[in-house]
């Protein structure tokens, strides 16, 4: 079974589950903001609806199945009241649990990055900034950028380019309490996603 299809089948059960939710009583929890009936949810500097029925793009287009349940799982994982600070940078592999999925996750991100960006850095750089990043300033690396995959979930990817040395490496790097608002497949969509966008049309 192919992941979209397991997406397919998945949301229907979320987004019933999250419908006879108030939403107004976590919009600090979550960061979002409510206009009207509708709730905003900043998703890699685009802004995602929920008008209690479905989730879709603010321009009306719609979302990719997978990107819903991570949306619907944001919502449904998040805590009953703000988290007292935003813990300290991991890896992905630090997560309970997450070591069997790590190989894959280092294989659809970190490693595609390095690929298609080695000897690239200047256009990584623009596009990570045409994404919402934010550049960091971090001497260990050639390049540093902060995303906010979510309000409560910022990701930072930090990139050596290749020299005579060393090839091109990647990584990615999430706050400790990443978990508390999605489940280690949402937070390997995310990275996935993000990568998806920075090799886009590339």
């Amino acid at each position: 079974m192919d992941n979209s299809k397991i997406f397919n089948e998945a949301y229907p059960e979320l987004l019933s589950r999250i419908k006879p939710m108030d939403l107004s009583q976590k919009l600090n929890i979550l960061g979002i903001q409510k206009q009207g009936s509708l709730f905003i949810f900043n998703f890699f500097n685009q802004k995602l609806v929920f008008d209690g029925n479905d989730f879709f793009n603010i321009s009306g287009a719609d979302l990719t199945p997978a990107v819903k349940v991570v949306l619907c799982t944001y919502i449904l994982k998040s805590p009953e009241k703000e988290l007292e600070n935003d813990g300290k940078l991991v890896t992905f592999r630090e997560f309970s649990n997450a070591g069997p999925l790590f190989s894959r996750f280092t294989e659809n991100t970190a490693k595609i990055i390095q690929t298609s960006f080695s000897n690239h850095l200047e256009t990584l750089g623009t596009r990570c900034l045409k994404l919402g990043g934010t550049i960091l300033t971090n001497h260990s690396y050639s390049l540093s950028v902060r995303f906010r995959a979510l309000p409560k979930i910022p990701i930072i990817l930090n990139f050596n380019d290749v020299d005579d040395l060393m090839p091109a490496n990647a990584g990615f790097l999430y706050r400790d309490t990443a978990d508390t608002y999605l489940d280690l497949q949402c937070l390997t969509i995310t990275c996935t996603y993000l990568t998806g966008l920075l090799i886009q049309n590339f």
